[in-house]
């Protein structure tokens, strides 16, 4: 090298940055060269990138061009750029560069006459005063030359405590110090080692526990004992001459491990606590009287208490309140402003934060701190959103409302108390908890909600509804919208429990004239097709009720019919349905949609949070608490006096030979062809072909007949048989019994075999036209066996009490329906047991159905019971089918 550089020394401290000076390597005079850019010319290529760093960012001295000042920020790069030139000096010695041995300072208090404190630096081969250095910097990082060696300190510290280092700290600055230190344990990383009689000051001091959160969140924490006013990170063993109580710290390690912390070893921090028991962990340890600090230095402090005060407007609910944290208060919407955040600590005073309560997740202000809008003081959310807050009133918070918020839960809670109802105009009875539900129409409708009547299955939501119907201004119209299937049922029960009762059947080839004819009051009854054709003139009259039957029918909301509804105008709108969604729970947002278009928001949002829902159960949650006032659900257990005993048996059925031969050949066939397509091209490509091959399968396991092309190839049916096996001890002992199956072709090969027996059946599927006369026939006509149906046609609607047995041929994805069909006999009303039997072909692709229904049918229910799984169908499943 030509150059040399060397540090210059004014004094021992150089408290901004330093100075090096470039010479000659042989003394010749540098002055021919104008600038160090241009000394930089011909120079080495460590030496030129030396010389363009110190041009770029140094500042060169008034009295000596060479003698370049760099700052305190450019020292780390500009000692490592000198020291690859290996020509760095210091008081004419060569220097060696060590910026890789860790160098720990520390500070020392010792008691003679009085006391002293001292810096101290060690390495793992020594230990030295500070005041032995040659030479002192500040950084970050700060250094020091001591002989030939310039190193770096690893510990951070005070510039300012380390300058005081370097000459005898006055006794007031020791004691101000020490204070400080006492007071504060997260003075600064470096560590205070006591030694001779100043020990005896810290004898009788027991370790007292400090966590030190190193994230925002809490995660991730060191954990300090405090011994007086030292403090020592636990685990740690260079401070041996402060007198420890190891057993004590082992307690206080124990606790923070009991808690929920786990001792691992995440970057910088030695303790790690899943996020969501960091609440939990560290209300249990400021309650045994440790002391936290969060990442910025900020004390933490436990909450307290709460209060929080209800008040109803026409369309909102205001909630403000307070919650306390020790001394400290704040205010309701700077807790839910950090909530909103994902924060667990709240600001409420200077350098102190407070810990939200370890339930707020939990609690209605969660949701609220979510959905509501921040006020002043408080929170702001609608009046359709009061499901949410229901669970407030179970929390620890003090609360008041005023006295529209209080009648309204009152209203919720009185649905079962013993109170009579109105009910001049109905002829009926009801029992106790059709009482309720009828209250709680009442309910719904004296405070402006909507909701869905979602009872099982021969609970009697027809009977509540007239029974609430005979309540309202009978000179106001009230629509009834149904299948077209159920019009005689209802208009029967019109007439039975409400007589006085104007009636108007909008229905048929003249209903143009009969609605001319209508005097716009009472009850009117039409299907939901006739109101997509007429749409126009439901459109004109405001309603005072609206009533949708088997609601299901609006699942989807793009449909004609979910558009059609929504338009119209109603005081008061109600669905019906025994199972409110059918296939996935996106359905549920078009009955609300079409009942409280506010309460769930976007469809977007709504899909959004079902999503969420798989990984966060909390996402479900919300919508439950959203719906729950609006959504009344009993079932048949919940009110088992009221109904027969229901047995549900699977029967196992074999193929025949030829059965199985035809069904393998047909598998085979999907196995050589389709799996091709499906593993070369995805399985959505080829979504009909796939569905197609199990329709098929699922016909086969039926009857071969259903798929063979010629008619006159036959192979038996195993499930055929063991069926006409069955039917045939029924009509020895004259019992009724109902056969569903999704195949017409495969109910008419069924009736073949019960007229070659000579049994009386009837007979129905989607072509029937007189519905209520077979049902009579069956009902009332003793030598009427058996009932034929059609799954999809007879699912809805009917009551078929008489039947004693119910099979259902061939098994369908939707559990929802198939129970469905076998509550058409299993109703209030009949007394005795009603068995049921589903036939499903071992082997087969009936098998592998049943498995993905009992995932469907958690799913289905998920909403109305205590579950939180849910499994909807997907294209895996197809492939598992198929597989």
């Amino acid at each position: 090298m030509s150059l040399k550089f060397s540090i210059q020394r004014k004094s021992l401290v150089e408290e901004s940055g330093f100075s090096v000076k470039v010479e000659d390597h042989h003394g010749a005079p540098l002055s021919k060269f104008s600038s160090l850019l241009a000394l930089a010319v011909g120079k080495e290529k460590v030496e030129q990138e030396v010389l363009h760093f110190l041009a770029k960012e140094g500042t060169p001295s008034e009295n000596n061009p060479w003698i370049i000042k760099i700052s305190n920020l450019s020292s780390l790069k500009a000692l490592k750029l000198l020291a690859a030139t290996g020509s760095l000096f210091f008081d004419n010695r060569a220097l060696i560069t060590d910026f890789f041995t860790p160098v720990e300072f520390y500070y020392v208090v010792e008691e003679a006459s009085e006391v002293a404190v001292s810096g101290k630096l060690k390495t793992s081969q020594e230990e030295f005063d500070i005041r032995e250095c040659d030479f002192v910097t500040g950084g970050p990082p700060h250094w020091f030359i001591r002989g030939n060696f310039l190193r770096l300190i690893s510990t951070e510290v005070s510039w300012k405590n380390l300058q005081k280092m370097l000459i005898k700290p006055s006794p007031e600055w020791v004691k101000n110090f020490l204070k400080e230190f006492r007071e504060d344990s997260r003075l600064e990383e470096a560590k205070i080692l006591f030694q001779n009689e100043s020990l005896a000051l810290f004898q009788e001091v027991s370790p007292l526990p400090c966590l030190i959160l190193k994230d925002r969140w809490g995660s991730f924490a060191d954990l300090w004992m405090c011994y007086g006013e030292s403090r020592i990170q636990y685990g740690e063993r260079s401070c041996s001459s402060i007198p420890r109580d190891l057993k004590t710290e082992s307690l206080w390690e124990g606790d923070l491990l009991e808690t929920g912390f786990q001792k691992k070893q995440v970057g910088t921090s030695q303790y790690y606590c899943p996020l969501e028991e960091v609440p939990k962990s560290l209300s249990f340890l400021l309650e045994l009287g440790w002391t936290v600090w969060d990442f910025r230095g900020q004390r933490v402090v436990n909450y307290s208490s709460g209060t929080l005060d209800l008040q109803t407007g026409h369309k909102e609910i205001l909630i403000r309140g307070k919650l306390r944290f020790e001394n400290y208060e704040a205010d309701l919407g700077a807790v839910v402003g950090a909530f909103n955040r994902r924060e667990n600590f709240v600001t409420i005073g200077s350098g102190v934060v407070g810990l939200l309560p370890q339930n707020f997740n939990k609690s209605g202000l969660s949701d609220l701190a979510e959905e509501g809008e921040i006020v002043a003081g408080g929170i702001k959310t609608k009046k359709s959103h009061f499901g949410s807050l229901v669970d407030l009133f179970d929390s620890p918070y003090s609360i008041s409302t005023d006295r529209s918020f209080a009648q309204l839960r009152q209203g919720l809670l009185n649905l079962n108390e013993a109170t009579p109802l109105p009910l001049v105009n109905f002829t009926g009875s009801l029992r106790p908890y059709q009482e309720a539900g009828v209250k709680w129409l009442k309910f719904l409708f004296e405070h402006n909600f909507h909701g869905v009547l979602a009872d099982d299955m021969g609970l009697g939501k027809t009977v509540q509804v007239l029974a609430f119907l005979s309540m309202l201004d009978p000179t106001m119209p009230v629509l009834i919208v149904l299948p077209t299937s159920l019009i005689f049922n209802w208009k029967r029960e019109i007439e039975k429990f409400l007589k006085k009762q104007s009636l108007f059947i909008y229905h048929g080839g003249d209903r143009l004239k009969q609605w001319e004819a209508w005097d716009k009051k009472g009850i009117i009854l039409t299907s939901y097709a006739t109101l997509r054709i007429d749409l126009p003139f439901f459109k004109e009259i405001d309603f005072q009720a609206i009533v949708l039957d088997e609601a299901q029918a609006i699942k989807n909301a793009h449909t004609l019919t979910a558009q059609s509804l929504i338009q119209l105008k109603a005081r008061f709108r109600l669905s019906l349905t025994g199972t409110p969604i059918e296939n996935h729970l996106g359905e549920l947002w078009s009955q609300f949609r079409f009942l409280m278009p506010e309460l769930l928001g976007s469809e977007k949002d709504f899909q959004h949070d079902l999503q969420a829902s798989e990984g966060d159960l909390r996402y479900l949650q919300r919508i439950k608490k959203k719906i729950r006032p609006f959504l009344m659900r009993r079932k048949k257990e919940e009110v088992a006096k009221d109904l027969p005993a229901k047995i549900e048996q699977r029967v196992w059925v074999e193929m025949g030979a030829e059965q199985r031969q035809v069904y393998e050949d047909y598998l085979s066939g999907i196995r050589g062809n389709l799996f091709k397509k499906v593993k070369l091209d995805g399985i959505s490509k080829h979504r009909m072909e796939v569905l197609e091959a199990i329709l098929r399968l699922r016909q086969i396991c039926c009857h071969p007949l259903l798929v063979t092309a010629q008619e006159g190839t036959y192979a038996a049916s195993a499930k055929l048989e063991v069926l006409i096996q069955d039917l045939e001890t029924l009509a020895e002992e004259g019992k009724k019994a109902l056969v569903y199956s999704q195949f017409t072709r495969m109910l008419g090969l069924i009736a073949k075999e019960l007229q070659k027996k000579g049994w009386r059946f009837v007979y129905l599927d989607g072509n029937t036209l007189n519905r209520e006369k077979v049902v009579t026939q069956f009902q009332e006509d003793p030598s009427i066996s058996f009932f034929l149906i059609s799954l999809k046609a007879g699912g809805v609607g009917l009551n078929l009490t008489s039947a004693d047995y119910v099979y259902l041929f061939d098994p369908w994805w939707n559990e929802a329906i198939e129970n469905q069909a076998i509550d058409r006999a299993h109703r209030i009303g009949r007394q005795a047991t009603v068995i049921a039997k589903r036939l499903i072909t071992l082997e087969s692709i009936e098998e592998k159905i049943l498995k993905l229904k009992e995932n469907k049918r958690q799913m289905i229910e998920n909403l109305f019971d205590d579950s939180d799984s849910q499994s909807p169908l997907s294209a895996e499943d197809f492939q598992f089918l198929l597989s």
